[in-house]
C-alpha cells in the first residue's frame, strides 16, 4: 500500500514537473522566436558567403598484390596488414606523391574572383600570378593574402598576413614591384582585370600546401582484402579536384614503374658491364687464333682436328654452359658482398638455371622495393624498417650460402665433364703440336663467344621487358564530381538553423531553470512549504494598491475572496476576534498589500476589521490609504497618556474598515514591542472588532514579529512568484519545526494572470 503512495505521488511529481517546463517553454516562446529567427539569418548570411563544396572521387585497383615469403614473414611479426595494399594506401598519401601532382598542375597559388559574398576560385586559366622578390621572414614561413580591385586609374591592392599585419598600396602598374607588410611582391595579370570585380591570390609555403590538400585526399582501402584503393576530395572548385586526382594517379603509376623498371635497368647495367669485359677477351680469343693461323700458315684445320672437334663438342657446349652459370654466380656473389651495394637491387633475369636461388633472389628485390617505398615516408628508425633490415640482413646471407651451394654442384659437373674431355685431351697429344695449339686456341675463342652471345640474348630480354611494362594501377572509377554531394544543402542548412533556434534557447531556458530557486509555481510551493496555502494572487502592473471593492469583479478581488473563504476555514470556530498577523521572509513580497485587501475582504462580510500597522521600522499603511499623520501607534505604546481612540482613523475604504498606522520610527522598536501596552491595545481591539489584521516587519531581517507571536492567533507569510527564493521556504520550515510561531498559513502574491486560473477581468 505504502509502494502504491510512492508511486502516484512520484507519478503526481513528473506530471507536474512537465507542466511546469512546457509553462516554460509557453512563457518565454519569444525567446525561440528569436533564436529561429537569429540561427536562420545567420544559415542564409553563411549559404551566400560559403562557396558550395563537391566530393569527388575517384577508384583504382592493383594489378599486382604483393606477396612472397618476407610479407608472411612480417605478418607473423605482426607487422604487416592482409597484403601490400594498405602500404600502398600510405604511398598514395604521401606528401612527395601529392607535392609532384600538385606542381605538375602548378596550383600552388590558388587565385579567386570575389562573386558576391562569394570567392569564386580559379583553375584552368587563373587572373593572376604574384611574384615574390624580397619576402620577409614572417612571410616566409607564413600564408599571405593580396586581394587587387581595379580602379579607373590603377589598382588598390591590400595585403594581408594573419590578424594583425596588413598594408593597402595603389599603384599605377602591377607588374612594377611595391613594398607591402610581408616584404617586396609584383603581381602579373594573366588576362586584362574586369574593373566590376574584386580578384584575390593566396601565397604559402609549399609544405603549407601540400599539408592542406593532404587534409581534404581522403585514400582508404575499400575492403580488408581489398585490392582497390578510394580516393575522394571534397571542395568548392570540383574541376580542379579531378584534375588533382587524375595526376595523383598518372604520378602512382609512373612513380610504380621506375620502381619495378630498377631491376631491370640494374639487370641492364650489370649485363652491358659484364659484356663490355668479355667482348674485350673474345676480342683478345679471336686476335690470338687469327695469330696463330698466320703465325703457322694454317690455311685450314686438318681432318683429324676437324673429327675431333666434332666429337667434343657436345662436351664444350655443357662446359660452356657450366662455365656461363659459374660466372653469373660469381657475379651475383661479388655484389652481394660489395657493403657499397647493401642497399641496392640484386640484378636478376640473368638466366641462372638454379630455380631456388632465382627465387631467392626475386623474393628479396620484392622486399628491398617494399623497403624503399615505406622510406619515403618514413625514417631509419620506424620499427617496420628496422625488421626489414634485419630481415634482408638474413635473406642476404641465406643467397650467399645458396651461391655457394649452387656454385659447388656446378664445380662437380664440372669435373664430371673435364673427365669425359680427358679422353679426348689423350687424342690431342697425340695428334701434332700444331694442331694441340689450335684446338686450345680456338676451344677458348668458342667459350667467350658462347659467353658473349648468352649475355647478348639477356640483354635484349631485359630490353623487351623493360619496354612492356604496365601500370600498376588500374582505373576502376575515373574522377568524378557526385552531383548529389552538394554541401551545404539550402533546405538541410535552414533545417538545421531552424532546430538549433529551438535548441539554444531550449538550452538557456533550462540553463535558467537548474539556477533559478524561485518560486514560479503554486502545486510546488505547496510541496515545499510545512504550511496551509490559503491561496494564490494575481499579478496586475497596472492595478492600484486597493485591489477589492464591493462589487468588484476583478482577478485580484475574486482571489482575495478565495484567500477570505480559506482563511475563515482554517481558523478555529472556538477563537473570538482572532489576531492575523500579515509577514514575509524579506522585503518586497507585498505583506502590506496583502494585509490592506485581505482587511477589505473581511470589511466587506459586515464584519468591523482593524487593521494595525506594526511594521514599525518600514510603516506603509498611511501610504497606502492616504491617512494624516496625526496620531499613530508608536506614540501609544510609549506615551500612557495617549488613548486608543486617538490612533484608530477609519481607513476611507469602508465604513467597517478601521487603520491604525504605525507613525514615526521609534529608536527602539524590539523593546516597544514587548511593553504591555502591546498586549492592553489588541486586548481592547479584540473587545471592539472581530477580526484584527496586523501589518508585521520581514522575519528574516528583524525579530519583531517573533515577539508579536503571543498575541496572535495566526500568521500569514506572504511569499513572492519568481521572488522568493527556496531557502526562504526553508526558513519558514525551520519556524514551524521549531514551534517559534503557531497556527501558520501561507499565500503566494503576484502570480502572473495565466497561472492563477482566472483570466476574465485581468491585465498584465
Amino acid at each position: 500500500m505504502e509502494n502504491t503512495e510512492n508511486k502516484n505521488t512520484n507519478t503526481v511529481a513528473n506530471e507536474v514537473d512537465v507542466r511546469k517546463i512546457v509553462r516554460a517553454v509557453l512563457e518565454h516562446w519569444w525567446w525561440f522566436v528569436i533564436g529561429i529567427i537569429c540561427f536562420t539569418s545567420l544559415g542564409m548570411a553563411y549559404y551566400m558567403r560559403k562557396a558550395p563544396k563537391w566530393t569527388t572521387d575517384a577508384s583504382v585497383m592493383l594489378r599486382q598484390k604483393a606477396g612472397g615469403a618476407q610479407f608472411d614473414a612480417l605478418s607473423m611479426l605482426g607487422l604487416s596488414g592482409n597484403s601490400a595494399t594498405g602500404d600502398e594506401v600510405v604511398v598514395f598519401a604521401s606528401r612527395d606523391l601529392l607535392y609532384q601532382a600538385i606542381d605538375a598542375l602548378n596550383i600552388w597559388e590558388p587565385t579567386a574572383v570575389r562573386n558576391g559574398w562569394r570567392w569564386e576560385t580559379e583553375f584552368r586559366n587563373p587572373s593572376l600570378k604574384i611574384d615574390c622578390i624580397q619576402l620577409t621572414e614572417d612571410a616566409e614561413l607564413q600564408t599571405f593574402v593580396v586581394t587587387v580591385k581595379p580602379l579607373k586609374s590603377g589598382y588598390k591592392i591590400k595585403t594581408r598576413m594573419g590578424y594583425v599585419n596588413f598594408s593597402t598600396n595603389k599603384v599605377n602598374d602591377l607588374d612594377e614591384p611595391f613594398e607591402t607588410c610581408v616584404g617586396t611582391i609584383a603581381l602579373h595579370a594573366n588576362r586584362p582585370l574586369s574593373p566590376d570585380s574584386t580578384y584575390r591570390i593566396v601565397h604559402s609555403r609549399k609544405e603549407i600546401v601540400v599539408s592542406n590538400f593532404r587534409k581534404e585526399i581522403k585514400i582508404s582501402q575499400n575492403k580488408k582484402e581489398s585490392n582497390i584503393i578510394n580516393l575522394s576530395i571534397s571542395s568548392p572548385v570540383p574541376e580542379r579536384d579531378k584534375a588533382l586526382l587524375s595526376q595523383l594517379i598518372d604520378q602512382y603509376n609512373l612513380n610504380a614503374i621506375v620502381d619495378k623498371n630498377m631491376i631491370a635497368t640494374n639487370t641492364a647495367a650489370f649485363i652491358d658491364e659484364r659484356m663490355a669485359i668479355i667482348s674485350e677477351e673474345l676480342a683478345d680469343a679471336e686476335q690470338n687464333l687469327s695469330d696463330y693461323k698466320e703465325k703457322n700458315n694454317i690455311a685450314d684445320i686438318s681432318t683429324q682436328a676437324q673429327l675431333f672437334l666434332e666429337a667434343s663438342n657436345k662436351e664444350q657446349r655443357a662446359l660452356v654452359e657450366i662455365e656461363t652459370q659459374l660466372s653469373l654466380v660469381a657475379y651475383v656473389d661479388e655484389f652481394l658482398r660489395d657493403d657499397t651495394k647493401r642497399n641496392n637491387l640484386i640484378p636478376a633475369n640473368l638466366g641462372i638455371s638454379d630455380e631456388s636461388l632465382v627465387s631467392a633472389l626475386s623474393d628479396y628485390n620484392a622486399l628491398q622495393l617494399q623497403r624503399m617505398r615505406i622510406q619515403r615516408t618514413a625514417t631509419e628508425e620506424n620499427p617496420v624498417i628496422k625488421q626489414m633490415n634485419l630481415q634482408l640482413a638474413t635473406m642476404r646471407q641465406n643467397i650467399i650460402a645458396s651461391i655457394g651451394a649452387v656454385r659447388e654442384s656446378l664445380k662437380i659437373r664440372k669435373r664430371s665433364l673435364l673427365a669425359q674431355d680427358t679422353k679426348y685431351n689423350q687424342q690431342i697429344k697425340e695428334a701434332p703440336e700444331q694442331q694441340r695449339e689450335y684446338v686450345r686456341v680456338a676451344r677458348e675463342q668458342k667459350l667467350k663467344e658462347g659467353l658473349y652471345l648468352y649475355l647478348y640474348q639477356k640483354r635484349e630480354e631485359n630490353a623487351l621487358m623493360l619496354a612492356a611494362t604496365s601500370m600498376p594501377a588500374k582505373i576502376v572509377d575515373v574522377p568524378q564530381r557526385d552531383v548529389r554531394s552538394k554541401n551545404p544543402k539550402l533546405l538541410r542548412l535552414l533545417m538545421i538553423c531552424f532546430i538549433l533556434g529551438l535548441i539554444f534557447p531550449a538550452g538557456l531556458l533550462y540553463v535558467f531553470m537548474i539556477f533559478n530557486d524561485k518560486i514560479d509555481d503554486l502545486a510546488g510551493f505547496e510541496r515545499q512549504v510545512k504550511a496551509p496555502v490559503l491561496g494564490q494572487l494575481a499579478l496586475d502592473i497596472h492595478r492600484p494598491r486597493i485591489a477589492i471593492r464591493d462589487g468588484e469583479q476583478s482577478t485580484s478581488a475574486e482571489l482575495f475572496r478565495l484567500v477570505r473563504t480559506n482563511l475563515r476555514f482554517a481558523l478555529s470556530k472556538d477563537i473570538k476576534s482572532p489576531v492575523i498577523l500579515v509577514t514575509s521572509c524579506v522585503n518586497d513580497e507585498g505583506k502590506t498589500y496583502v494585509a490592506s485587501n485581505m482587511a477589505l475582504s473581511l470589511a466587506l462580510l459586515n464584519k468591523k476589521v482593524a487593521l494595525v500597522g506594526l511594521d514599525v521600522r518600514k510603516p506603509m499603511l498611511a501610504e497606502y490609504f492616504n491617512l494624516p499623520t496625526r496620531g499613530s501607534l508608536t506614540n501609544y505604546l510609549s506615551e500612557p497618556d495617549v488613548k486608543l481612540d486617538e490612533i484608530i482613523i477609519p481607513s476611507g475604504e469602508h465604513q467597517n474598515l478601521d487603520v491604525i498606522p504605525c507613525g514615526a520610527i521609534p529608536p527602539n522598536p524590539s523593546e516597544l514591542l514587548q511593553t504591555e501596552r502591546v498586549d492592553k491595545l489588541f486586548t481592547e481591539l479584540r473587545k471592539r472588532y472581530d477580526y484584527i489584521i496586523v501589518d508585521t516587519a520581514p522575519i528574516a531581517l528583524v525579530s519583531d514579529t517573533y515577539l508579536l507571536d503571543r498575541i496572535a492567533d495566526m500568521t500569514i507569510f506572504v511569499s513572492r512568484y519568481k521572488y522568493t527564493s527556496s531557502e526562504m521556504i526553508e526558513q519558514i520550515n525551520q519556524i514551524i519545526d521549531q514551534k517559534r510561531m503557531h497556527n501558520v498559513a501561507c499565500v503566494l502574491n503576484a502570480v502572473k494572470g495565466g497561472r492563477t486560473g482566472y483570466n476574465y477581468g485581468y491585465r498584465e
